[in-house]
């Protein structure tokens, strides 16, 4: 397997950037039923990519490039992990749903760590439980500005969100060789699998104000499509490892959001946690395994 490369990381690194205000753009469309903000959102996402590639010439070539296995991984992949994402903000306080979804991070030193020709360390079990203490600390607190009140399938939802993200990140790298406008794929098939679902289970709604189709665009933009580009250029040809490093910058990010720009007030129970989550997933890298960059398998 070729070497990272650190413009890759670089890229990669873009899309924790764009990901820390998905929490925010997603409670300001928080209006909108989740298997239509699916569909919404990765359609915005599909109709950008599509132009791009569309001027760029890559469209057969991304098309003939991207085999069918990877066409239904990255589309369940994006389906199930976003719908369960925006499902959390749904039915659980946005701090504690975001706090709870980016534990994939620590997840993929995890997965990293017990994958073939790795060990897993004791910096790694270390910092796993010092993070999951501060989800348990935060799931006993309460946001005093929340309006919305926690439901057990909504925290299932965000758990969900942070073993599926954690798992299609680490199993993307089989897909090395697969030329990153498949994203574009990915998000058409997101947008059928959400539009299909939505009209089979969900009531027909489209009046909502202008502050949410702005959320809606934003979301279509930056951390559902844009991002994607980069991350799946990072996961492939940059260091997994760093990446996974710099993500545990990303939960701290997204609360500070939340509490900056929406009438969330942070408790100290939800403060502690998110510096308790962040520090975990920081100790559990203090460590790498040595042998993560030939290790990851490209192709099986």
């Amino acid at each position: 397997m070729p070497s990272a490369s650190p413009q890759a990381t670089i890229i990669g690194s873009i899309a924790i950037l764009l990901w820390s205000t998905l929490a925010l753009f997603t409670t300001q469309a928080n209006a909108v039923p989740p298997l239509l903000l699916l569909a919404l959102t990765f359609g915005v996402a599909s109709v950008l990519f599509f132009i791009v590639y569309l001027f760029k010439g890559e469209l057969r070539r991304s098309w003939r490039k991207t085999p069918t296995s990877a066409m239904v991984m990255g589309g369940l992949g994006f389906f199930l992990y976003h719908f369960c994402y925006f499902y959390a903000f749904q039915h659980a306080p946005p701090v504690e749903a975001g706090l709870i979804a980016y534990l994939w991070p620590l997840l993929i030193v995890l997965m990293v760590g017990m994958s073939r020709g790795n060990s897993l360390l004791w910096t790694h079990l270390v910092g796993a439980v010092i993070a999951f203490i501060g989800t348990g600390i935060m799931l006993q607190s309460r946001s005093q500005g929340s309006q919305i009140e926690g439901t057990a399938l909504g925290y299932t939802a965000a758990f969900a969100c942070a073993f599926l993200w954690s798992g299609y990140s680490v199993s993307n790298r089989r897909f090395a060789h697969v030329p990153s406008s498949s994203v574009l794929w990915y998000c058409a098939i997101t947008t059928l699998l959400a539009a299909g679902s939505h009209l089979a289970l969900e009531p027909s709604q489209w009046s909502f104000s202008a502050s949410t189709w702005v959320a809606i665009i934003g979301l279509g933009f930056g951390p559902v499509g844009i991002a994607f580009f980069c991350w799946d250029m990072g996961v492939k040809r940059g260091n997994l490892s760093l990446l996974g490093v710099l993500s545990y910058t990303a939960p701290a990010l997204s609360t500070a959001w939340l509490g900056l720009f929406t009438e969330e007030v942070l408790s100290q129970g939800q403060i502690v946690a998110c510096l308790m989550i962040t520090a975990g997933a920081l100790f559990a890298s203090l460590m790498p395994t040595k042998k993560i960059n030939r290790t990851l398998p490209t192709s099986q």
